[in-house]
Formats: structure tokens, C-alpha cells, sequence
């Protein structure tokens, strides 16, 4: 059940990352028969793993919070004085009764509660499973596996310049990688993923070459050995996955991913769980020398897009400065969860030019639709998580690398929401859920787990 599960999750990027209705409608669907079939795998102990939410208790209540809210903003048992004037307008004008809400598109709320709830599916099976340590290292090998295949159909497509997406004629411009996903900020956050997913690979090639000293001829020749003829599949994989994220041309995925890997680095430095601090290092100088390497043949054009950076050619700034003024009218109720394309356009002006039907910051889009403190709520949650992560990196004396990742894996995507959408692409959320489930439960001390 569990090679199923993690299988699916690995293959839910091929469909434009299910990013369409029928997709995430599909997983939702195949999430829930899953929970529930391992929910009674487990009632009538049919499985080795038992339920538990104790590492993540106050996540889960926090994440409650915008749950319930939600419910009560797509339902018609709210306060009156609490639902959008909008309900109101439109019941003076037509002939039948018109039910009210505070959500000013209720149905949209709905479908985006249930990608909220199929994210936490996610997260809470990966936690089950990967209790288990054989469990979170084909986890994290996988889903590197995964990012390299990827990474691999992306440039092909790229450089061949088939102008296609999967069998579909291109109808985005076609100057960067993307993968299966039609965004390449979207697509920038995935190889982010799946590189930190990577690194494990690398750095146990590099620790187990220290086995015989570096101070003998023996030692010094199987170290090189070992790191660039038996380790060669683990440089090729952080290379090519590293090659795609360049030409995706992000600057906020290029850059949140950058900030991830110094903050992992500063964890294993930080940390002292390895004794001999050369190994990392090494792995350091390793992983600079790839990255320096991939960039001056690949980032050229990321290189001119940093350069015209300014927030006079950027409308998002716009968009952040309107949406900061509609939070702070309407701090508490939201307009509803999901909302925003359509609630958007009763603030927007003649400066605001183009289509915005995501924000490019999630955190003030999910202020605007759920309001300052549920949103806070969900924010907290997910910040709850990543420290049981950061401190699993302590406790742990064995596989604390996994936690050390889930934390910088919070890092990326924490810092890429700031300026866009990338964790509102299922698959992409799907994935960080996945990765934090396995860095959580292996964040647990042993004999606790």
C-alpha cells in the first residue's frame, strides 16, 4: 500500500501538474480511498503501522481553524451581518430567494478546501509510513529518482524545441524549461524539491569515502573512487536536476532554492553530527563547483532577467499594495477561501494591468480569502512543522539528515510563496506534503516513534 501510495505521488506532475479539475478531483478521490483502506488496514490489524498525530498535535489544531472557518464561509448558516453584501444585491434583483454567504464564490471555496484536505491526506499517510526508516529513504530516493526523469523530459523538450507540452502543442511561450508543468516558476520549485531530495545520495558517497583516512595513498585513491566512479550516478543526478532549474530562468525559484541549500549546509554545520566537518565541507565544495559550473554554461538568461529586475516593471507590486489595503478593510471574515480571481476585481484599478487569478504571494491571497487570523492559523501550522523538523536534526542520531531536509524543503517554499504561486500547484504541494511526512516522522527519537 505504501509503494502505491508514494507511486502516485510521484506521477501526479504529468498531468500539467494536476493542476485541472478532473486531476485534482482524481486524487482527492484516490487519496481519500486510500486513507480510509489504511485506516482499516490498521482497525483490524492488517498493518504494522499504528495511527498517530502526537508529533504534530498542535499543527493539527491550528490547521482546524482554517478548515472550519472555511466551512462556515461556503455554508448559509452564518450571521447576516457576517455574509458578503453581494448576497444581498443580487437577492433584490432576482425573483427567487438567493442563499447568502461570506464566501463571495462558494463553490470555489469548496474545491479548494478539498486540495487543502487531500494536501493534509498527504502529509498524514507519508507520517504513518515513513516511521519506518527503510520506508523514508525509498521516499526521499524516489522522489529523486522522480525529479531527474523530469528534469530529463524537460530538456529534451527544451533543447529539441518540440514545442510541446506532453502530447499537446505548446500554447505557452516556449523559452524555458518546464517540464510537465506549464509554469516554470511552478516547475522551478519542483526541481528545487527534488534536488534536496538528491542530496542524501551525494553525501553518503561522500561520508562512507572517509572510511580509510585521507592521510594514506589507500585511503586518498578509494575516497576518489568512491565519489567520482561509484558516486557518478549521484553527481549526474544533482547535475541535470540542477541544469533544468537554471534554465527554467526563476528568479524566485533559482533563488529560494539557493537559500534552502546554504540553510541545509548551515544545519549540518551547525549541528556537529558529523565528526569530521571536512566531509561536509567537501560536499560543500562538491555541490558549489556543480552549481558554478551548471550556471556559466546555463544562466545566462536567468542572469538578464535578475538584472531587469525592479519593482516599477513588476504589476505583482501592485497587486501586493491593492490586496494590502483590501486585508486591512476586512481583516477578519476573508471573502472567501479560493475566492480571489473573482474577488480581486472588486478592487482592482486602471493601474492594474494584465490577469491575475493568483496573487504571486500566497500569504496576503490567503489573508484576502480567509481573513488575518485563520490564515495565520495555517501559516503557524505549517511553521510548527518545520521546527519539529529543525529540532529532529538534534535529537536524532541517526537519519537526522532526513528532518535537516524537510526543514530547508519549508525554507524554499516559504521563500518562493512570497513572490508567486508554486505551493498552490497540487502537485507541488503534494510533493512538499510527502517530504515533510517522511521528515517529521523520522524527526521523533526511536524509541518515541
Amino acid at each position: 500500500m505504501f509503494k502505491i501510495f508514494l507511486f502516485t505521488i510521484l506521477l501526479s506532475p504529468i498531468p500539467f501538474g494536476a493542476n485541472r479539475p478532473w486531476a485534482w478531483s482524481l486524487y482527492a478521490m484516490l487519496l481519500a480511498l486510500g486513507g480510509l483502506l489504511a485506516s482499516i488496514a490498521v482497525l483490524f490489524r492488517q498493518s504494522p503501522v499504528q495511527l498517530t498525530i502526537r508529533p504534530v498535535k498542535y499543527s493539527f489544531f491550528l490547521i482546524c481553524i482554517p478548515i472550519g472557518w472555511a466551512l462556515l464561509q461556503l455554508s448559509n448558516v452564518s450571521p447576516l451581518d457576517w455574509n458578503h453584501p453581494f448576497w444581498q444585491l443580487a437577492a433584490e434583483q432576482l425573483p427567487l430567494p438567493v442563499p447568502a454567504h461570506i464566501s463571495l464564490t462558494p463553490q470555489e471555496t469548496a474545491t479548494t478546501l478539498m486540495k487543502l484536505c487531500s494536501y493534509l491526506l498527504v502529509f498524514f499517510i507519508s507520517l504513518q509510513f515513513n516511521r519506518y526508516s527503510q520506508n523514508a529513504l525509498l521516499t526521499f530516493n524516489n522522489l529523486a529518482y522522480a525529479g531527474l526523469l523530469y528534469a530529463v523530459y524537460g530538456l529534451i523538450i527544451y533543447l529539441g524545441q518540440f514545442k510541446t507540452l506532453l502530447w499537446f502543442d505548446q500554447w505557452a511561450p516556449m523559452n524555458a524549461v518546464t517540464s510537465t508543468f506549464v509554469n516554470r516558476n511552478s516547475y522551478a520549485t519542483y526541481a528545487g524539491l527534488t534536488l534536496l531530495a538528491g542530496l542524501p545520495l551525494l553525501f553518503e558517497k561522500i561520508q562512507s569515502s572517509f572510511q580509510y583516512g585521507l592521510k594514506n595513498n589507500y585511503g586518498r585513491q578509494y575516497f576518489f573512487e568512491n565519489v567520482f566512479i561509484r558516486g557518478w550516478f549521484a553527481l549526474l543526478l544533482i547535475i541535470t536536476i540542477a541544469t533544468a532549474l537554471f534554465l527554467t530562468q526563476s528568479r524566485g525559484g533559482f533563488l529560494s532554492t539557493a537559500l534552502a541549500i546554504v540553510a541545509f549546509f548551515i544545519i549540518l554545520l551547525v549541528s556537529r553530527k558529523i565528526k569530521n566537518n571536512f566531509a561536509v565541507m567537501l560536499l560543500l565544495a562538491v555541490v558549489s563547483l556543480i552549481s558554478w559550473g551548471v550556471f556559466t554554461r546555463s544562466g545566462d538568461k536567468l542572469i538578464d532577467r535578475l538584472n531587469a529586475t525592479s519593482p516599477e516593471n513588476e504589476g505583482r507590486w501592485m497587486v501586493y499594495d491593492l490586496l494590502a489595503k483590501a486585508n486591512a478593510e476586512n481583516s477578519w471574515l476573508g471573502l472567501g477561501y479560493g475566492s480571489f480571481e473573482k474577488s480581486f476585481r472588486l478592487y482592482r484599478d486602471e493601474t492594474i494591468v494584465g490577469f491575475y487569478d493568483k496573487a504571486h504571494n500566497t500569504y496576503l491571497e490567503n489573508i484576502f480569502e480567509l481573513g488575518l487570523l485563520q490564515a495565520s492559523c495555517l501559516f503557524m501550522a505549517i511553521f510548527l512543522m518545520a521546527l519539529v523538523c529543525l529540532r529532529g536534526v538534534w535529537i536524532r542520531q541517526r537519519n537526522w539528515i532526513y528532518p535537516a531536509i524537510g526543514f530547508s524543503a519549508s525554507l524554499l517554499v516559504g521563500a518562493h510563496a512570497l513572490v508567486d504561486f508554486s505551493l498552490q500547484i497540487p502537485a507541488i504541494a503534494y510533493t512538499y506534503a510527502l517530504i515533510m511526512g517522511a521528515a517529521v516522522a523520522q524527526s521523533l527519537p526511536t524509541r518515541k516513534s
